[in-house]
C-alpha cells in the first residue's frame, strides 16, 4: 500500500477542536486499511512518538508561535504571524527534511495553520502527489471564519493581501477535499486550487458514539432543549432566547433550554441576563460529556450566525437519535437535506419551527448514511487509490 505523510498544526493529545479530532479519525482509518501512515504536527517542541501505532514527527512551530495555543494575541502580532506563515521559509525546511526522510507517495496537509502554503511547493518540487483538505477559512481570512459584524460574502482588501501567497501556492495542489459542498465552493470562487482536482468528502463523526439512544418522544412535562458547543456571539445563542421569547407563556413554561460549552465570559452574562429579563428556564452547564447531554434532550438547537465549514454537532445528534433544528448558513444545509423542514433563517422562522415540533407536524428522519465511517473511508480510498 501507499505511504502517506499528513500533516496539521497539533495531533493527539495536541487538540484544539474538531480538526485536530478528524485528522487522528481519519490517519487511523487510512491505517486501518493498510496504507503507511505518518503524521507530520506542529509542537513546542522537536520530538517523535506514537499514537495508537502511528509515528508522529513533531516539529517545533517557526513562527511568533503556535497559533493552537497561543488565542489571545494583539492585531498587529496575528497580522506578522500571517505573513510569516504564508510562505516560512524556516519550516518549509523542516518539512523538506522530513519528507526526504519519510519519502511518502502522498502528501496530506489536513490542517495548514503552522505548516504554511509553501509546504506545497516543497512537495511538488519533489514529485509527490499533495492533497489538502478545506476545514475552515484559514487560507481566505486572517481570522479564519469570513465574519466581521456578519457574514463576508467575499475577502476584504485586508485579507486578500494578506493571503496572496496562499492562494499562488494553491496551484501547487495536486487534489483538494472540501468537508462540505459549501467550503469549497467558496475556495473555488475567489480563485484558489486552479489546478486540483475537487471531491467534497465530509468528517468522519461517528467513532465515538458507543450506542444507540432510541428516542420516544417527548417523556415528561419539561421539554428539553439544548444548545452544544462554544459560547460566542457568532453561534447566535440569543437568537433562540428570541425565539422562545415569541411564544405564548403556557409553551415556555414547560420548556428547558440547556447550555452545554465554554467560551467568551462576558457574552455568558449577557445570556444571563438575557434569561432573566425574559423569564425564560436556562441553565449554563460548562463543558460535560457530549453523548450524556444530547441523550437528555428533546431537541438540539444549532444557531449559527457565521457560516459553519460543517457542523459536526449536527451528526453527533442525530446518531444519537436526537432532532436537530439548525440555522440555514454554511455547509449546514448539507448536513440536513433529508429534514429541510428542521432548518430556519430568523427568530420568526425557528418561532414556528418549535410550535410544528411540538404540535408534531414536524417529524425528524434519522438518515445517516452518507456520514457512516465506511462510506466516508472508502470515498478516501477511492480517492488515493
Amino acid at each position: 500500500m501507499k505511504k502517506i505523510l499528513v500533516a496539521c498544526r497539533g495531533y493527539y493529545p495536541d487538540i484544539a477542536g474538531g480538526g485536530e479530532i478528524s485528522t487522528k479519525l481519519l490517519t487511523e482509518q487510512l491505517s486501518s486499511l493498510g496504507y503507511e501512515v505518518e503524521v507530520l504536527a506542529v509542537s513546542d517542541a522537536d520530538y517523535k512518538d506514537q499514537v495508537n501505532s502511528i509515528d508522529v514527527n513533531r516539529v517545533k512551530y517557526s513562527n511568533l508561535y503556535w497559533s493552537m495555543k497561543n488565542k489571545e494575541v494583539s492585531r498587529v502580532k496575528k497580522l506578522i504571524w500571517h505573513v510569516v506563515d504564508s510562505n516560512n521559509i524556516s519550516f518549509a525546511n523542516k518539512i523538506g527534511a522530513i519528507l526526504e526522510k519519510v519519502k511518502p507517495e502522498i502528501f496530506i496537509t489536513s490542517t495548514i495553520e503552522d505548516i504554511s502554503s509553501l509546504a506545497w511547493k516543497i512537495a511538488k518540487e519533489k514529485g509527490i502527489r499533495t492533497i489538502h483538505i478545506l476545514r475552515s477559512y484559514t487560507l481566505l481570512c486572517v481570522n479564519a471564519n469570513m465574519y466581521k459584524e456578519d457574514n463576508c460574502g467575499s475577502q476584504c482588501g485586508l485579507c486578500k493581501s494578506m493571503t496572496i501567497l496562499k492562494k499562488s501556492n494553491s496551484k501547487y495542489v495536486d487534489d483538494v477535499v472540501g468537508i462540505s459542498r459549501f467550503v469549497l465552493d467558496e475556495h473555488i470562487r475567489s480563485g484558489y486550487f486552479k489546478n486540483a482536482q475537487q471531491h467534497v468528502i465530509y468528517n468522519i463523526c461517528l467513532e465515538d458514539v458507543l450506542k444507540e439512544r432510541q428516542y420516544n418522544g417527548f417523556n415528561g412535562k419539561i421539554i428539553n432543549f439544548g444548545y452544544l458547543g462554544r459560547v460566542h456571539k457568532t453561534k447566535g445563542i440569543d437568537l433562540i432566547f428570541a425565539a422562545l421569547s415569541k411564544l405564548p407563556d403556557c409553551i415556555t413554561k414547560n420548556i428547558s433550554l440547556k447550555i452545554a460549552g465554554d467560551g467568551d465570559k462576558d457574552y455568558i452574562l449577557h445570556l444571563s441576563d438575557e434569561a432573566r429579563k425574559s423569564k425564560l428556564n436556562v441553565e449554563f452547564l460548562g463543558n460535560v460529556p457530549a453523548n450524556d447531554f444530547l441523550d437528555c434532550l428533546d431537541l438540539l438547537i444549532v444557531p449559527s450566525k457565521w457560516n459553519e465549514p460543517f457542523g459536526r454537532v449536527i451528526i453527533e445528534s442525530m446518531a444519537r437519535k436526537v432532532p436537530v433544528a439548525a440555522k440555514e448558513v454554511g455547509g449546514i444545509p448539507e448536513l440536513l437535506s433529508d429534514n429541510q423542514g428542521f432548518l430556519f433563517d430568523n427568530e420568526e422562522q425557528l418561532t414556528l419551527l418549535i410550535r410544528n415540533y411540538l404540535e408534531s407536524n414536524l417529524h425528524f428522519k434519522f438518515i445517516l448514511n452518507n456520514f457512516e465511517t465506511k462510506n466516508i473511508v472508502n470515498k478516501w480510498n477511492d480517492l488515493l487509490s
